[in-house]
Order: C-alpha cells, then structure tokens, then sequence
C-alpha cells in the first residue's frame, strides 16, 4: 500500500511539473548576475528576440534556435531593457534592470 502511495505521489509530481514546464519562464541566472535565462514555451522556437533600452532603442535582435536562451546584460549601461519575443501574431514581453556599472 506504501509503494502504490509513493508511486501515485510521484506521478502527481511529474503531471504538475511538466504542466508549468511549456510556460515562458524567465530564469535569473544564479552565479552571474548580469545573465537572462529565458526558457519560452515550444511555440516560440524560431521566435524572435529583441532587447530595447527603455528609451526604445533596439539594442540586439537574434532569433531563437531552441527554447532556451540565455541573454548576457554584463556589456550594456545601467538601466531598464524590455525583452520581447514575436513569432506571427504572438508576443511575449519581459523587463530585465541591470544594476551593472
């Protein structure tokens, strides 16, 4: 009775983490700072990415080969930047404040 127990409990797990799995989840990095680690869901693969400053000048544009990207932030100014994924009519915004320099 204790393993069926454990074995329903461990299914209950995996279904509800893989549930949250295919969310667009911006990860911080935990040894660099100035890193994005931004992880979308599987319809935004071939996505594309672009960082603005806050005044609205486009700082980069790539586009995203699989559905985990990490965003390097240690070479720009201090301030706000908005990360916007865009694929057809879907778009998907974060804000990321870099305290370096």
């Amino acid at each position: 009775m204790k393993t069926l127990i454990k074995v329903l409990v461990a299914g209950c797990f995996l279904i509800s983490s893989s549930a949250f799995a295919d969310d667009v989840i911006p990860v911080p990095a935990y040894k660099h700072k100035d890193l994005f680690v931004l992880k979308a869901h599987k319809k935004f693969k071939g996505a594309k990415v672009e960082v603005f400053h806050a005044n609205g000048e486009l700082i980069t544009s790539h586009n995203m080969q699989k559905r985990k990207m990490i965003i390097d932030f240690g070479s720009v100014q201090r301030g706000t930047y908005v990360i916007r994924l865009t694929k057809g009519n879907e778009v998907q915004e974060y804000q990321y404040t870099s305290k370096h320099k």
